[in-house]
């Protein structure tokens, strides 16, 4: 049996968007591209989604989820008006996580389980799984984002998780879950400026052309340019995923949207060959 990275893309998870009932208008074509998304992702038949979520944040070591199960609330610790503590259940991939946890570690990064049975998923993580897999059909793994790693280190670890995927077998699916502009400011309706949306857009079309090498060696600057999430660390992952020897296509889900400064777009790449 063969594994593969067999969709790898960028979610948002504004808090905003945690309940669809009360969100904002502006926010509503981006949570349904966000469910559009989750279908076709589903239709792929992926055995495990690995979620990086810019808001599990880890200092020194990379974390991995071990997890059988993930069952507990989230609550969103700097809004939680917006996420006051909605229950989740999601199945977990322990052979996948051990074996991701094994590769980054032969990468020469510190990399440890996270077995605890009191862990709870931050709103980056829960968002998106939220609106992509509802009914909780996927395992799903978690990798936090390590302030200490630079661009360079999370492209390495994204090449571990395609390893991972390689050597148990796993049909995988990646998803950075962060924005793409990032300069945030008070108020939930305001966009990023005009240049950094344009450049925006000029990435998501990048990668949706499939131009993943351009990409790739452009983003440092697109990344420092727009005020990438956590310095651009989860889509730098997401790009180490993508095997460079491989064709893409990608596709936009819903619009671009705005949230208190930042760029949010549904981006999902699958390969071609």
């Amino acid at each position: 049996m063969s594994g593969e990275i067999i969709r790898a893309g960028v979610v948002p998870h504004t808090p905003r968007m945690g309940i669809e009932a009360k969100a904002p208008d502006f926010a509503k074509g981006v949570i349904k591209g966000q469910r559009e998304m989750g279908e076709a992702l589903r239709r792929a038949k992926p055995d495990v989604i690995v979620i990086n979520s810019a808001h599990w944040v880890c200092t020194f070591n990379w974390y991995v989820t071990c997890q059988r199960a993930h069952v507990g609330r989230c609550v969103a610790d700097e809004a939680p008006d917006l996420i006051p503590g909605i229950p989740y259940r999601y199945k977990g991939d322990p052979e996948y996580a051990a074996a991701l946890v094994e590769e980054i570690k032969a990468l020469g990064y510190p990399c440890h389980r996270n077995d605890s049975d009191y862990f709870k998923w931050d709103y980056g993580s829960w968002v998106p799984a939220h609106y992509l897999d509802p009914e909780g059909e996927v395992p799903i793994v978690l990798v936090g984002t390590v302030v200490s790693a630079d661009l360079k280190e999370a492209m390495a670890v994204g090449s571990a998780v395609r390893t991972a995927a390689e050597k148990t077998g796993r049909k995988a699916a990646f998803l950075a879950s962060c924005a793409f502009s990032h300069k945030l400011v008070r108020g939930p309706e305001l966009w990023p400026t005009e240049e950094r949306q344009a450049l925006d857009r000029k990435f998501i079309a990048m990668l949706s052309e499939g131009n993943i090498r351009e990409a790739k060696a452009w983003f440092p600057e697109y990344t420092n340019a727009v005020v990438g999430e956590m310095g651009g660390r989860n889509i730098a992952t997401m790009l180490g995923c993508l095997d460079e020897v491989r064709r893409y296509k990608g596709r936009q889900f819903g619009p671009y949207g705005q949230s208190s400064g930042s760029g949010n777009a549904n981006l999902l790449l699958e390969p071609l060959s």
